[in-house]
């Protein structure tokens, strides 16, 4: 069989394949002992695609989880500083990676997969999945500011998709984004004149937060995982 390598490199559970089209502009990525390229074809039956000199295998197993990240976990697949990761939550032989992320100041749901197709689609700009927030914030908050939520707000200069937004209490409410831009919740308070104070993701799409507890994991069931994969 012929793929392109950034599918083969998903395939392998090194990353998603937009992630993979990175790793290998940044080199490391050798098919039969020559340096790879974006657009390279693998033929899995005969090529052999080595990462730093470790042979890359088709993880034939998938596995999916919903993982509840406390406060000060960082959320990138590595970390050149050696601080503890949302990855290392989850025992498992298989490489996982984070569908979209949280930072480090954030609590909250995050999925983990090794399924790089499915990491690909969630993450695209085209595919607006919706992700639920519950928000505090240093100063009380109006009407007025969370009819601006809703409505977008400029952030990196340009203006955020509607959202969806209500009331739990003066300083805290919950928000329903359809984007992931960097630090998107934190920079839409700010814009606006709010300071977030606490921000916990709830749900990414069909996946519920639920009572899963702080800092533990969960399988996703096939349920799930199917109504991921559905348009």
């Amino acid at each position: 069989m012929e793929l392109r390598i950034n599918k083969y490199m998903a395939l392998c559970g090194l990353a998603s394949r937009r992630k993979s089209d990175e790793i290998l502009l940044s080199g490391g990525v050798r098919i039969n002992g020559r340096p790879a390229k974006p657009g390279d074809i693998v033929n899995t039956e005969k090529d052999t695609v080595t990462y730093k000199d470790m042979q890359l295998t088709p993880d034939n197993k998938l596995e999916y989880y919903a993982v509840n990240k406390p406060l000060g976990v960082i959320s990138s697949a590595k970390d050149e500083f050696g601080r503890k990761n949302v990855v290392d939550m989850v025992k498992t032989d298989h490489r996982l990676f984070p569908i979209g992320r949280l930072d480090r100041n954030s609590t909250g749901l995050i999925i983990l997969t090794n399924d790089g197709d499915l990491a690909l689609k969630l993450t695209h700009p085209r595919y607006h999945l919706p992700k639920v927030y519950e928000v505090t914030t240093e100063e009380p908050v109006s009407d007025e500011q969370l009819e601006k939520l809703s409505s977008g707000v400029s952030v990196y200069h340009e203006k955020t998709m509607p959202a969806e937004t209500e009331r739990l209490d003066y300083n805290f409410f919950k928000i329903t984004i359809f984007q992931g831009l960097k630090r998107q919740i934190r920079e839409m308070c700010k814009s606006i004149g709010l300071t977030v104070q606490t921000l916990n993701r709830t749900e990414i799409g069909p996946i519920k937060l639920g009572n899963l507890k702080t800092g533990s994991s969960r399988p996703l069931s096939k349920e799930e995982v199917t109504m991921l994969k559905s348009d």
